[in-house]
């Protein structure tokens, strides 16, 4: 890295804000980043400029982000600012960080690290296991059973959740037991009491004690926690309003109490997962925390059209509990913000399609556009429409949705009843719920393939007289398949919803034959190349920190977007509120809210009305397409 003439280089390029953020880097610095204000920028424009003079060296400098993409992303930026070898990081990412930047990573990396080198203060082998998700879900329900419980009374994906949700608080089992109210709880003691003491045996962690561990190593002994306070001279927290209680604390933790030189970079108006935990008032009560903290704003926007800022800021500002800052650009006015109301959800896709399909004949790419929505449910129509209308897509964040397992479930059960010869079919049906029938079990028969069998006989031989929504009604009544798949998780609530989009499908189908049919054909046709050049269908949540030149919000109704769940809770709305903000300010250019006059919800016919979030716009900047 290079200073010219007294003047440090990497300042070259920034806006007079983006400047004093990184020339403040002493003491705690709060840096609020607004969208599209190149808070990327800022933060690896940062750790060059400490490094060019010479405040600390590389391996001095701990910065921690979310995701490995975001970790190589700022690797990437840093190794070009200070003439590192890129195409080493290009061929082997994990070698080139290890390498020169050891302390650039995630919060559960960096855990991992330091554990691999304290293992013995906590006593855990050095090889120690990590269990993923899957691990972790399978010794639950093993635990579950030993308790002599039901899993599917007491669904193990809701209790691994509480036990995660207790470990983000750092409670342990007997911490959690003092606060444990109702039966669900109670139970989950148990469990979570016995999983701990497996993964002791086991000599394992999973993910959430990556950071519990470190929390408990750095509070119980002071030496290790002053080695890397001095270690640190530095620490850089990106996203930091996405942080939870655990993640907070090891910050706090990690940084050196004498000097405070901690830089954390975020918005609270872009904390949307408050249901994973996050608490934004962590950063919005930084300034608490650090009394004598900088705060430095970046407010210019390079992304979006002035029209779009306004329109994302109307809907944002309406929260109480908020930082002061006021985003703006020198972009172009931009054409106004279109609203579309179809008749009903294929109507919308249709309009999303024509549009799109008017836009590129003006020179934009496949690529430019985006399609988010609040629920993946949403995307089976507009896949449906996209591949009649031949527009290339892909779909990121979530499976498509003929490929989702529930969507697989169902269907195995709907072709086996249409087919009795479908022994595939029939194999992943009499399994889904699982009804503890293994392949000897299958080979000999026996009463439960037996009983299973009957019940499907029964069924079909009703075909004739249903319609396929009524087989549906009767295969989720005999499977008692939603309750299967609803353990109380937002990834649950998700399913349900893709079960409850199936049925609106099949409510569109006079025949069985007819609807498998449908379902088969898209499924073939369905068939994209993941490089290739196409519209982006995505979850708005799954948006944050992209952008798209025309972005498309779809649902864009009561109950939809702003979520049912949110409409009678403050705290929920106030983050729906942001997840629009968020939404909106991912289009550069142009910005379409759709809606449907009536849309198929729980396979019926709803009437809706506009969400509130567009009649919050000021009218003058919408176009009433």
């Amino acid at each position: 890295m290079t200073v010219v003439e007294g003047r440090d280089t990497v300042l070259e390029g920034l806006n007079p804000a983006q400047k004093e953020a990184v020339l403040a880097t002493d003491g705690p610095v709060l840096i609020l980043a607004g969208a599209g204000s190149g808070k990327t920028k800022c933060l690896t424009h940062r750790l060059a400029h400490i490094v060019a003079t010479k405040k600390a060296d590389l391996n001095q400098i701990l910065a921690i982000t979310f995701t490995n993409k975001a970790a190589q992303e700022l690797a990437g930026r840093i190794a070009k600012i200070l003439g590192l070898p890129v195409q080493d990081l290009q061929r082997n990412p994990g070698l080139f960080m290890r390498r020169y930047l050891p302390w650039v990573g995630t919060f559960h990396s960096v855990c991992v690290r330091i554990l691999r080198a304290e293992h013995e203060q906590l006593g855990l082998p050095k090889s120690f296991t990590i269990f993923d998700s899957d691990d972790s879900l399978s010794l639950v329900r093993g635990l579950i059973k030993d308790l002599g419980y039901d899993p599917k009374q007491f669904s193990p994906n809701a209790v691994r959740g509480a036990i995660s949700s207790a470990k983000n608080e750092l409670l342990t089992p007997e911490e959690y037991a003092k606060y444990a109210q109702g039966y669900f709880q109670e139970i989950v003691v148990q469990v979570y009491r016995r999983y701990q003491k497996r993964l002791v045996e086991l000599g394992a962690l999973d993910f959430d004690d990556l950071i519990m561990a470190v929390v408990k190593l750095l509070e119980q002994f002071p030496e290790t926690r002053r080695k890397y306070q001095e270690q640190f001279r530095y620490v850089m927290v990106d996203e930091y309003q996405d942080t939870n209680h655990a993640q907070y604390r090891l910050t706090g933790l990690l940084v050196n109490s004498q000097t405070q030189n901690l830089c954390v970079v975020g918005d609270d108006y872009q904390s949307i997962y408050g249901w994973r935990g996050a608490n934004f008032h962590n950063i919005l009560n930084f300034n608490r925390d650090y009394p004598k903290a900088t705060i430095c704003k970046l407010e210019q926007n390079y992304r979006s059209t002035k029209t779009i800022i306004s329109g994302a800021a109307q809907v944002v500002e309406r929260i109480k509990r908020r930082s002061d800052k006021k985003l703006w650009t020198d972009n172009e006015e931009g054409p106004p913000i279109s609203v579309y109301e179809a008749n009903n959800g294929y109507g919308e896709a249709e309009f999303i399609a024509r549009e799109i399909r008017g836009l590129k004949v003006y020179g934009h790419s496949w690529g430019d556009f985006a399609v988010l929505y609040r629920t993946n449910g949403q995307s089976r129509v507009i896949e449906e429409i996209f591949l009649a209308e031949g527009i290339p897509y892909r779909l990121v964040g979530a499976l498509r949705f003929y490929e989702r397992k529930e969507v697989k479930d169902l269907l195995a059960y709907l072709r086996y009843l249409n087919n009795e010869s479908d022994r595939h079919a029939f194999e992943r049906a009499i399994n889904t719920p699982p009804r503890g029938i293994g392949p000897k079990t299958l080979e000999k028969g026996g009463e439960k393939v037996e009983a299973f069998q009957r019940s499907m006989r029964e069924i079909r031989e009703q075909l004739p007289l249903l319609k396929p929504v009524e087989v549906l009604d009767k295969v989720l009544h005999f499977s008692k398949y939603k309750g299967f798949v609803d353990d109380g998780t937002p990834e649950g609530e998700g399913r349900v919803e893709n079960v409850e989009e199936m049925v609106n499908l099949a409510s569109e189908f006079e025949s069985l034959d007819d609807f498998l049919e449908h379902v088969t054909l898209v499924s073939d046709v369905d068939n994209y190349d993941s490089s290739a050049d196409a519209v982006t269908l995505m979850s708005m949540h799954a948006s944050k920190g992209l952008e798209f030149t025309v972005v498309f919000l779809a649902g864009c109704e009561e109950g939809l977007f702003p979520h049912m769940r949110a409409l009678d809770e403050e705290s929920e709305m106030d983050e729906e509120r942001r997840l629009c903000y968020v939404a909106m300010t991912r289009a550069r250019k142009r910005l379409y809210l759709t809606l449907a006059r009536q849309r198929l919800m729980h396979g019926g016919l709803i009437n809706t009305i506009p969400s509130r979030f567009i009649r919050e716009i000021d009218q003058n900047l919408l176009d009433m397409v």
